[in-house]
């Protein structure tokens, strides 16, 4: 029940992966679980549990919600090691950048999974291995990673570029230039810092004929990204 707060989870380097498709993907992926709480007669969970080494314990209901985080939670909730991830040397990434609502942090990750790019969660972000943020990702921390980078110097390896997503008189997402992108998503309301737009290289803008003032920020995140990923395959990447 701890491993819900952000401290707990960062002091034992431990999750929580809710339901049987986060077990799943986990487990695909080569992720160490410790433990698979599950309800009696839950086979699957069982025969999961046996099949990655976990230790399986039987709850009731209640005591299944007691470890969830949701109102109606599935069977199994399991504990993980946080596996460790790095930013990689090359390639495009998503960048959530101050975006502290899990649910879009959690969907950028995914979007950035779908369209192969890379993740990571800049200052301000929320916590990428919180329940919320690994249930919106839907198993895409497993495929795009979730690091954690303190300044924009940690996003430049492999001669990556910085793009900033700004409201107003960047290039649209279609004419990014080629090579590698980190694309930098801020907060809805304020956005990305001055200092961090003017550090970039690269501002860009979704155009919006329609009027609308903004865009939710996992939808900006999933635009720019499938942007990016046309854009490299027209180029034969």
């Amino acid at each position: 029940m701890r491993l819900r707060e952000a401290r707990a989870r960062a002091d034992s380097g431990r999750a929580l992966l809710e339901g049987p498709h986060l077990l799943a993907e986990a487990r695909g992926a080569g992720v160490r679980v410790e433990r698979v709480f599950a309800l009696a007669g839950d086979a699957a969970s069982a025969e999961a549990a046996r099949a990655c080494g976990a230790d399986l314990v039987m709850v009731d209901e209640r005591g299944l919600r007691r470890l969830a985080t949701t109102d109606h939670p599935q069977s199994p909730v399991a504990v993980m090691i946080i596996p460790r991830s790095v930013v990689p040397v090359g390639g495009h990434l998503l960048v959530a950048w101050g975006v502290s609502d899990p649910g879009n942090v959690g969907t950028l990750i995914r979007c950035a999974a779908a369209f192969g790019l890379g993740f990571a969660a800049g200052p301000g972000a929320a916590d990428p291995w919180s329940p919320k943020v690994l249930r919106a990702a839907a198993g895409g921390h497993f495929r795009a990673g979730a690091p954690r980078v303190g300044s924009l110097e940690e996003l430049r390896t492999g001669a990556r570029r910085l793009v900033a997503a700004v409201a107003r008189e960047g290039m649209p997402p279609a004419a990014l230039p080629p090579g590698p992108l980190a694309l930098l998503v801020g907060d809805e309301a304020h956005g990305l810092p001055a200092s961090v737009v003017d550090a970039c290289e690269l501002t860009v803008t979704i155009p919006m004929p329609g009027g609308a003032e903004s865009l939710n920020a996992a939808m900006a995140g999933a635009i720019m990204a499938y942007e990016v990923a046309v854009g490299r395959r027209a180029a034969g990447d």
